[in-house]
């Protein structure tokens, strides 16, 4: 079984990680995850990091609930309070994920990166984003920090 962590200790800079294939009510506990950062009903962006290919992996039912639960106003919320979306996959996964398109699929800026490097790079150099300034000083060395426990 796998875990999933939901980390908001570089708000307004939320993290996900994704380690292992998680079961359906895994993914189920991380949608309330995500309803929590909603709550505070503040803007942030989110890097979403998948440690292994199985992590990528969805459980059945996966697609089906997400889909309920976007149309149920996180869809709206994705939107409006989600400011940028990094998703960052395995090296060896990015050949298959590459032509994902965040933007398309959740209508906020962001992408698929295959290291946290390219992320945070993305992140710090993009043109649209203008609230970085709020997060604390070192961010991206605290964030890599974070990353490199698993």
């Amino acid at each position: 079984m796998g875990y999933l962590i939901h980390d908001n200790k570089h708000w307004p800079l939320a993290l996900t990680i994704a380690q292992e294939k998680l079961t359906f009510e895994q993914h189920m506990a991380s949608l309330e995850g995500w309803n929590a950062w909603f709550e505070r009903n503040e803007p942030f962006h989110v890097i979403r990091f998948y440690v292994d290919k199985a992590s990528l992996e969805q459980a059945s039912g996966v697609g089906k609930a997400t889909l309920e639960w976007m149309s149920k106003g996180a869809d709206s919320k994705f939107r409006t309070l989600v400011k940028s979306m990094m998703i960052v996959v395995p090296p060896d996964q990015y050949p298959r994920m590459k032509k994902m398109d965040v933007t398309a699929v959740f209508g906020i800026p962001g992408g698929i990166f295959p290291s946290i490097e390219d992320a945070l790079d993305w992140l710090d150099s993009s043109t649209e984003i203008k609230d970085l300034p709020d997060l604390k000083q070192n961010w991206k060395e605290a964030v890599k920090h974070a990353l490199d426990q698993f």
